[in-house]
């Protein structure tokens, strides 16, 4: 089944991989100014069937890895409940062997008694497999050696049912009750049943007997309905854990805090709550990594509080390298070098929105760095401080710029009307975050400027604009011929020049002979070196007419 699944799982990926690959290629043909009415249309119906395609497909590998993932459990828990028995076996023939040492300081008796101190542990882990969910390493010695937690305060209620018994052996005081959770339901894996422990809190309706081993009895609940707390503080109080999630995970993520409180009332397992948790968003966004990823960050969390050093931690190790590829990557967009701290607040967010290998989200998280940043040019007396942008955001801006000269405008005169709220009042820097974050698309902005520069355009010219030409492509052949003639840079030429503008009208375009010929009306003409020659030809051949020249 397991391995039907996997190959379900690959198939699917690279179904879905397939179909982004086509949904991107059909988006930026849809999006084209080069296409007719009719092939747009194609291109945007296409765009919408296979984008549902895509959406279906996602859907269908959510379910694949649920599948996946609950069979990995079951496995989990049949392991877990395999290791409990042997781990009890070990902790009773420990104790019979330490029991035949005369000297308890002797070294045979440390060494068992070293084992013995590492069974808990062993233990713990086993119980946690057994039911899905952790238990604390105090919960696990109890009930591995028999010594009962201090009771929990509070008035307790009538104990339920106790939990089923498993393989008979010597009987043994029960660890003490937990609290009451939920309606009862199957206990987890037992040994010997013994008297029960005394009883904590009720919470909810009669409980789910928890796990019960070497003769300690699982968690008991009244036996009559009691109110769940509607407050979810009070509920996450109770303990650090519920189904295998650590507490905050309910009060950060919308809709998993009331699937908890209805959980706890009605005493769900593992499974039910599962198969309920999967139908969040945010459970199928995240579904393949999102326990492992939680826990990672809580245990480094409480390292941390506790002082430890967390560098070589999984998350301590991942932050280190995400927050050098951030840096990295700040550099690259924004030209600026981020902290420590401005560098991990961007790697959490990664690590937390599980944008690991989503290079749009990481520059878009990047992008409000972007900004002006200041350089010294010249040495000595001579040096003075620039502003202006760097790295990729200085393309962009290089790139607007050459936008607005080629259609005879300024920067500012083509910038998108946007909020500057958060630059301060500063549009270049506001336009050139969101560009930088996708959320502005430079194609669209060179378009615009194309429209606003057809404003007054002759037809010719309105025509030529719309199909994606620049204002500089159209009067390229009549700027160069202006430039010859007058002996000017072409680059001084503006597009706005009337002589310039003269060679386009509404009866048409003027062709190069007649343009350059009207050239010479203009008032820069006469300051050529051909305008002398001229004049000078035109005077020689007025003295000859008069005999001065042989």
């Amino acid at each position: 089944m397991a391995g039907s699944l996997t190959q379900q799982q690959r198939e699917q990926e690279r179904l879905i991989a397939d179909l982004k690959k086509t949904v991107r290629e059909l988006k930026i043909q849809s999006q084209s100014t080069m296409h007719s009415a009719a092939e747009h249309k194609k291109y945007l119906d296409q765009y919408t069937l296979y984008s549902k395609k895509l959406s279906s497909a996602e859907s269908n590998l959510v379910k694949i890895n649920a599948g996946l993932n609950i069979k990995l459990i079951d496995s989990k828990k049949a392991e877990g409940l395999a290791n409990v028995k042997k781990i009890e076996d070990k902790y009773k023939e420990l104790n019979k062997q330490l029991s035949y040492q005369i000297d308890p300081n002797s070294k045979e008796a440390k060494d068992i008694q070293a084992k013995l101190k590492a069974l808990p542990e062993e233990y713990r882990v086993a119980l946690s497999d057994s039911k899905g969910t952790p238990f604390s390493l105090a919960y696990a010695r109890t009930v591995l050696t028999k010594v009962p937690l201090p009771t929990l305060g509070g008035a307790s209620g009538p104990s339920g049912a106790s939990g089923a018994s498993g393989p008979t052996g010597a009987p043994a005081a029960s660890g003490p009750t937990g609290p009451k959770i939920g309606a009862s339901g199957a206990s987890g894996p037992s040994g010997p049943t013994g008297p029960t422990g005394p009883t904590g809190p009720t919470i909810g309706a009669s409980g789910a007997s928890g796990v019960s081993g070497a003769g300690a009895s699982g968690v008991s609940g009244a036996s009559g309905a009691v109110n769940p707390p509607s407050d979810l503080k009070t509920l996450l109080q109770k303990t650090e854990f519920w189904y295998d999630l650590p507490d905050y995970i309910f009060n950060t993520v919308p809709g998993l805090g009331d699937i908890l409180v209805k959980a706890v009332a009605e005493g769900w397992d593992d499974k039910k709550f599962l198969a309920a948790a999967q139908g969040t968003t945010w459970w199928q966004k995240n579904s393949s990594n999102i326990r492992t990823r939680i826990i990672d960050k809580a245990k480094y969390d409480e390292l941390k509080a506790a002082g430890e050093d967390v560098s070589k931690t999984d998350y301590g190790l991942y932050l280190t390298k995400q927050m050098n590829a951030v840096k990295a990557k700040a550099q690259e967009i924004a030209g600026v070098t981020l902290t420590d701290e401005q560098a991990q607040n961007v790697a959490s967010k990664i690590y937390n929105g599980f944008l690991d290998d989503d290079p749009t989200a990481l520059t878009s998280l990047i992008a409000p760095f972007i900004g002006k940043v200041t350089s010294i040019a010249g040495t000595g007396t001579g040096a003075q401080s620039i502003g202006g942008f760097s790295g990729q955001a200085l393309q962009n801006y290089q790139t607007l710029q050459a936008i607005a000269k080629a259609n005879g405008f300024t920067i500012k005169d083509i910038l998108p009307n946007i909020s500057t709220t958060a630059t301060g009042g500063d549009l270049e820097t506001a336009v050139l975050q969101q560009l930088a974050a996708g959320k502005i698309d430079i194609n669209r902005v060179a378009q615009d400027a194309r429209t606003l520069a057809a404003q007054g355009q002759p037809q010719y010219v309105r025509g030529l604009l719309n199909q994606g030409y620049d204002l500089e492509n159209i009067y390229s052949p009549y700027k160069n011929q202006m430039a010859a003639v007058l002996e000017i840079d072409p680059n001084t030429i503006n597009l706005n020049d009337p002589t310039l503008r003269g060679a386009i009208t509404d009866k048409g375009d003027m062709n190069l002979f007649d343009f350059k010929r009207s050239l010479k009306q203009d008032s820069r003409w006469q300051y050529t070196s051909s305008a002398r020659d001229e004049v000078s030809t035109a005077a020689l051949g007025v003295l000859k007419d008069f005999g001065f020249q042989g």
